[in-house]
């Protein structure tokens, strides 16, 4: 879960969360997010309808992770990624405390 945080925001942010449900939670919501806004760029294979849970995101989470990190530097599909990164950073920070 720590390399899809960090992915999404810094490796240096990431390493100070607490990785817990409340977390998994919140990266699940942030990669449906960023995966429903860059569709037509997708490059991680997911079943139609699909919401994102703990399983997906351990079991692809390397896909995830390197997907991310394109999109992210893809002027076009950044947005997708920038975009959810500011808003779900602090629902992430209290996650990661336990708020």
């Amino acid at each position: 879960m720590r390399e899809i945080a960090g992915a999404i925001w810094t490796p240096q942010l990431a390493a100070g969360w607490n990785m817990n449900a409340e977390v998994a939670d919140v990266l699940s919501q942030a990669t449906e997010r960023i995966l429903q806004c860059s569709e037509a760029f997708a490059l991680v294979p997911r079943p139609p309808g699909f919401v994102p849970g703990l399983g997906y995101l351990v079991q692809y989470w390397k896909n995830l992770r390197d997907y991310f990190l394109v999109v992210k530097d893809s002027r076009t599909y950044r947005a997708c990624v920038v975009s959810t990164a500011a808003y779900y950073r602090s629902i992430i920070e209290m996650a990661s405390a336990g708020i």
